[in-house]
């Protein structure tokens, strides 16, 4: 009998170790909640640059593994970004650690790891080619969650020259000039963020002599 307690140990061990493997590689986080954004928005003629500040929460006893993707806005007025960076942060945007991003089929995600009753915010920041002067910002994704946001803070900088044409969110002046926002509470968006400008430094044409 005591000759069979080494084996069944080693059994239990390599059961255990297996759980925990299975665990990892499955993603397995139902209780995470994504409960925060803060979204900044640079536009200007040829170019969009975006900083995302996201909020993950982990209410469980359990730490949690989360592999998650960038859903850029791409179609043939505004090419898939080249240039991007993650980072884990602090609740004002200050870097911790950068994250290592992840490329698989031309998509590109990130992987983080959430303690039990833990919390982080990662910052996302990329710059995206804009042949039409007009942008979108795709929010529909939170409804992948199954729970609104607690809150969520949306900021739009024009370059100077250019003026806002549309905005299919309500935007309100803030801050200075060319800068315009909407913020929402227990936010759980039908549609994306679309918005739009027109250029208002063009030089108009010489008239030609009768």
């Amino acid at each position: 009998m005591r000759d069979l307690l080494p084996r069944y140990s080693d059994v239990f061990l390599a059961m255990a170790l297996t759980a925990v493997a299975v665990y990892v590689g499955c993603d397995v986080f139902p209780q995470v909640r994504f409960d925060r954004e803060r979204i900044e928005i640079w536009a200007a003629p040829q170019q969009i640059q975006v900083s995302g500040l996201y909020h993950y929460a982990n209410p469980s006893r359990l730490p949690a593994f989360l592999s998650l993707g960038l859903p850029f806005a791409v179609d043939g007025d505004h090419p898939r970004p080249s240039i991007y960076a993650i980072a884990e942060v602090t609740a004002d945007g200050r870097v911790v650690e950068q994250v290592p991003p992840t490329v698989r089929r031309g998509k590109v995600g990130f992987r983080i790891f959430l303690m039990p009753h833990g919390d982080k915010w990662i910052r996302v920041d990329y710059m995206q080619g804009a042949r039409a002067p007009r942008g979108r910002y795709i929010l529909t994704t939170t409804r992948q969650w199954h729970r609104p946001l607690e809150q969520g803070e949306y900021i739009l900088h024009l370059a100077p020259g250019i003026e806002l044409s549309a905005s299919n969110y309500l935007l309100a002046a803030t801050g200075g000039a060319n800068t315009y926002s909407f913020s929402k509470t227990d936010f759980y968006p039908s549609e994306d963020w679309d918005f739009a400008w027109r250029q208002t430094d063009v030089k108009p044409l010489a008239r030609s002599k009768p």
